[in-house]
């Protein structure tokens, strides 16, 4: 019996299905890292579960590069809004859980920002400086004009 999807469809099915369960297992890994870590057992363990994030990250950045996409808008967002509720996480253990600043401040402020630093460097390398930057220039979308259309050279189109 024949599928009755498009072969585009089934592609982005199968590269779904092989990014999520690589963000699943590595996921659960740094999941029990980062529970072991912050339960007491010290910041090797939460060192860890950010090795294990970053191991997801870098798998997924080599489908992306074995399957000739990128990441898609939605997977950009999840991982936005993920980073961004850690990161307020962090702030809030600092400020409100005694002890934390002394036994885990380094080990999450070090895994915080290697993960930041590796996003960059993911951007860096896949679209240069220039595209990095142009993919969170809004203000040349929000209000175009003629000179928003010149090409790099200063040609018009």
């Amino acid at each position: 019996m024949e599928s009755r999807r498009p072969a585009g469809a089934l592609a982005r099915l199968d590269r779904h299905a092989l990014v999520m369960t690589l963000w699943l297992s590595a996921g659960l890994v740094a999941a029990l890292l980062f529970h072991r870590g912050f339960a007491g057992a010290g910041p090797w363990w939460v060192a860890g579960g950010f090795a294990a994030v970053l191991a997801g990250f870098a798998g997924h950045v080599v489908v992306n590069a074995a399957l000739g996409t990128g990441f898609t808008p939605r997977e950009t967002g999840v991982g936005m809004v993920l980073y961004l509720a850690a990161l307020n996480g962090f702030a809030a253990a600092v400020l409100l859980f005694e002890g934390f600043y002394d036994t885990h401040f380094l080990t999450v402020a070090a895994g915080m920002c290697s993960l930041a630093a590796a996003a960059v460097f993911t951007m860096v390398t896949r679209h240069g400086a220039r595209g990095a930057f142009e993919k969170f220039d809004i203000v040349r979308d929000n209000n175009p004009r003629s000179s928003s259309r010149l090409d790099r050279s200063g040609a018009r189109p």
